[in-house]
């Protein structure tokens, strides 16, 4: 993420928090990706912000967590709330991901963030982290198009459908379904193919 993205979510991160942690939107949807993975499976939050929602669904349905966010003040909520998490402080971009593999990873709210060729290296990145037949779960709009987040007032960009299809095909994946949520948000799960 840029820094001007970072600084827009660490300027309003109590607001957002107060507003992500009593929305239960987009429940339904982490919750059966989480369940689609074997319990254990260890999976990576990218962009966790103060973990609620979506951290507390992961958690339930058994798998074991990893988290990253660039936000120092989201971050020390999510550590207070999952101690037992392993975190990093870190541009999701410039981030070792604990220098391991996965079984999964999960962006919510994350790439619309990032400028058009930084979605391109985030998909890509995933790609790295993650093991054969591994899923992958993130939200992005259908459309392409430009928006003001309402919260953050950060400017946010969707390559639409058919470049996220593109790029997930390019780092090595094969898109299995999109889910949308209650609250109209849509969300692409795909997998690494096996080699």
């Amino acid at each position: 993420m840029n820094r001007a993205s970072i600084a827009a979510y660490e300027k309003q991160a109590r607001r957002y928090l107060h507003c992500r942690d009593c929305s239960r939107i987009g429940i339904q949807v982490a919750r059966r990706w989480a369940h689609s993975l074997d319990t254990g499976a260890e999976v990576i939050e990218i962009a966790c912000g103060g973990g609620l929602p979506v951290t507390q669904v992961l958690q339930d349905a058994g798998l074991k967590l990893w988290a990253v966010d660039p936000s120092p003040t989201l971050l020390a909520c999510f550590r207070a709330r999952f101690p037992q998490i392993p975190t990093q402080l870190a541009d999701v971009l410039a981030c070792d991901y604990f220098r391991r593999e996965f079984d999964g990873a999960i962006a919510i709210g994350l790439i619309f963030l990032l400028r058009e060729t930084d979605q391109s290296r985030m998909i890509t990145r995933i790609g790295e982290i993650l093991r054969p037949g591994a899923s992958f779960l993130f939200t992005a709009p259908l459309e392409a198009g430009g928006w003001t987040d309402a919260i953050t007032g950060h400017a946010c960009l969707s390559l639409g459908q058919e470049v996220y299809e593109k790029l997930l095909h390019q780092s090595g994946f094969r898109v299995l379904r999109r889910h949308q949520d209650s609250g109209g948000n849509n969300y692409y799960e795909a997998v690494i193919i096996d080699s």
